[in-house]
């Protein structure tokens, strides 16, 4: 009976070792800053000519997928799924935000400048709300690629009203198809389009600011 005992102790320890050498490790990635390579996207911005006020940069909203923690991955044009042991170190959304907030600091809309996801909202002009339309990798065949394709609006606090909207769309190649190549990728994408949404940005707030059409507090 002691034989059986053990027998059966070191068949269910061996089952447990070999399930442990199988399931694959959680790997976690973060955007990474790319300002070397994005910082000819856009001209400087001289802040004296930047209306009054100041940014608060929310949470991106991130539908279906993208909501999860699984790096989502594309086969063609509409096969969708999430890698079960890869995923994004903190929320996409939350990142997204913190990176509009990075970058906004070089290209800022404001002269007060912009905090993401401040306690209150009291000292803010204005809102930055996005939302995330395709944020993945693309496997076409043999060939891999990244798309970022992001929703911006910049709201008026004190009446809600929305001053710009706009979408900026990038997809580019990966040539190596490596996951670190992918998240390169998918953070230079993110810096270009991000940099597109706050140059249009800036240019229709200019605008309405001097036809007098936008409040200053």
């Amino acid at each position: 009976m002691t034989r059986c005992l053990l027998v059966l102790a070191l068949a269910v320890l061996a089952l447990g070792c070999f399930r442990a050498r199988t399931v694959a490790p959680i790997e976690m990635y973060r955007l990474m800053p790319t300002r070397a390579e994005t910082s000819s996207v856009a001209l400087p911005v001289v802040v004296d000519d930047l209306p009054e006020g100041a940014l608060a940069i929310s949470r991106y909203t991130t539908p279906g997928l993208y909501g999860q923690r699984g790096i989502v991955y594309r086969v063609g044009e509409s096969g969708y799924a999430a890698y079960p042991s890869r995923e994004w170190a903190m929320p996409l959304g939350e990142m997204l935000g913190r990176r509009t907030a990075d970058l906004v600091q070089e290209r800022p809309l404001l002269r007060g400048g912009a905090l993401f996801d401040p306690p209150t909202r009291r000292t803010f002009t204005h809102r930055w709300r996005g939302t995330v339309r395709e944020f993945e990798e693309i496997d076409r065949g043999n060939d891999v690629f990244v798309a970022v394709n992001l929703e911006a609006s910049l709201i008026r606090i004190e009446d809600d009203s929305i001053v710009w909207s706009g979408a900026a769309r990038v997809e580019r190649p990966v040539p190596d198809g490596t996951m670190e190549g992918i998240i390169a990728g998918l953070s230079a994408a993110t810096d270009e389009v991000v940099f597109a949404l706050l140059d249009s940005a800036r240019v229709s707030i200019r605008q309405k600011s001097a036809n007098g059409s936008t409040q200053e507090p």
